[in-house]
């Protein structure tokens, strides 16, 4: 144990060094859309939004609707909590500089700590195109909410505290409402009245909320895309976006109208292929947690597996979303290690497979699409993006509904 966590911290403070030079050498823009002011790059700007808002809050605004301190006046899209941070005018380079930097070296650590396994050597070198990919670098040089919410979700799945839990789940879910997502971790206790009782009080926290906050909460509502991180191009990940793009593609040759290839593409390209995969192969997805037992394993892969499987879900099929959200693709990575190991089964290391292509065609792609390299080809990499965030929301879906019915039958007996 002492090994492993010698090797992480190493780790950390390897990739943060390197996260720091590529920032401050400023390699990673254009490739990194930067959010710019006087032109250079404002670092951190997603942090800063919530600062700036706590700043107009106390000149009288009602930040909801308006945020002049903001330099593009984004509203605050984010609960109370986040516009009551103390000593923000006496410590303003800790709260703009430091903070951001610490939740960034927190959220390298969980990530290496998710990815790299000394039982696993030979998958560093895939494993190092999640670490430096799209998502990973957007959400650290925007030091977005999400890489905290991750590292929350990675303590409430390590460490067997419930009180940790709840407060966890609380802080997190009236910051960003999709967190509500990590009370499911409660499904893996053994007892079903503590289930139950469990899912009882947090439910009742929310309600609680729910009430209190109920007209800040509709001004939120009000602005839906900058509170669900609306997305475009290849920085985008939701269903609602690949649906939008192939709907307002228009594939035209010399005056000819060549849209029916869209929906060729669709057929025989996206959902035949899924069908087929999953109609020849069901045997084998039944297996892989009959096997391993997962809805009674109360351990931190299965844990962290089954809430990044959630919100990926959720968040995918519900919102547009920018691409710092894929994150959460990297908390799938402990079990799919830890069972491949364990189970002789072809779709985990096609599960593992299909993630490292997913994260290194989505990198290598917004790189040309930012740096204006093979301009015509732009539509077919978008396309092909989406085609591989649907395949893997498919096959993720496919292995949720067996946890499900699991947990199911476990709490009926």
């Amino acid at each position: 144990m002492i090994k492993k966590n010698i090797f992480h911290l190493i780790l950390t403070v390897f990739f943060s060094l390197l996260f720091g030079l590529l920032i401050y050498k400023q390699i990673i823009y254009p490739t990194i859309i930067p959010m710019v002011i006087n032109g250079g790059a404002s670092l951190f700007a997603d942090w800063t939004v919530i600062l700036n808002a706590n700043d107009c809050l106390q000149k009288g605004y009602d930040v909801f609707l308006e945020n002049p301190c903001d330099h593009w006046n984004r509203k605050h899209v984010y609960g109370n909590l986040l516009l009551n941070i103390p000593f923000i005018k006496i410590f303003p380079k800790f709260y703009y500089f430091y903070f951001p930097i610490l939740v960034n070296i927190l959220f390298i650590y969980t990530i290496t700590y998710c990815l790299f396994n000394l039982d696993e050597k030979r998958t560093f070198p895939f494993l190092l195109i999640l670490i430096f990919s799209i998502p990973v670098l957007l959400g650290i040089e925007r030091s977005n909410n999400d890489l905290l919410i991750f590292i929350f979700m990675f303590l409430i799945c390590k460490f067997r505290n419930l009180f940790l839990d709840y407060v966890l789940i609380v802080i997190s879910s009236i910051s960003k409402f999709y967190p509500i997502l990590l009370s499911l971790k409660f499904l893996f206790g053994s007892n079903n009245k503590k289930i139950f009782l469990n899912f009882f009080v947090i439910v009742s926290l929310f309600v609680i909320f729910f009430v209190v906050e109920f007209e800040d909460l509709n001004k939120i509502f009000q602005n839906t895309k900058q509170f669900t991180g609306y997305g475009f191009g290849l920085y985008e990940f939701s269903l609602s976006g690949f649906v939008k793009f192939m709907s307002l593609l228009n594939i035209n040759f010399y005056g000819t109208d060549f849209n029916w290839i869209k929906y060729v593409y669709i057929f025989f390209f996206i959902l035949l292929p899924i069908i087929l995969f999953l109609y020849l192969n069901n045997s084998k997805i039944n297996q892989i947690f009959i096997s391993s037992d997962f809805s009674l394993t109360d351990n931190f892969e299965n844990k962290i597996y089954f809430l990044s499987s959630s919100v990926l879900l959720f968040c995918y099929i519900t919102f547009s979303n920018f691409i710092y959200r894929e994150i959460f693709f990297i908390g799938l990575i402990p079990a799919i290690l830890l069972y491949r190991r364990s189970i002789n089964n072809n779709i985990l290391n096609f599960f593992f497979i299909l993630l490292v292509i997913k994260f290194f065609i989505t990198t290598i792609f917004v790189y040309f699409y930012q740096n204006n390299i093979f301009l015509a080809l732009n539509p077919f990499m978008i396309i092909l993006k989406h085609t591989l965030d649907f395949l893997l929301i498919a096959l993720i879906l496919r292995l949720y509904l067996n946890i499900i019915l699991f947990f199911l039958r476990k709490i009926s007996i």
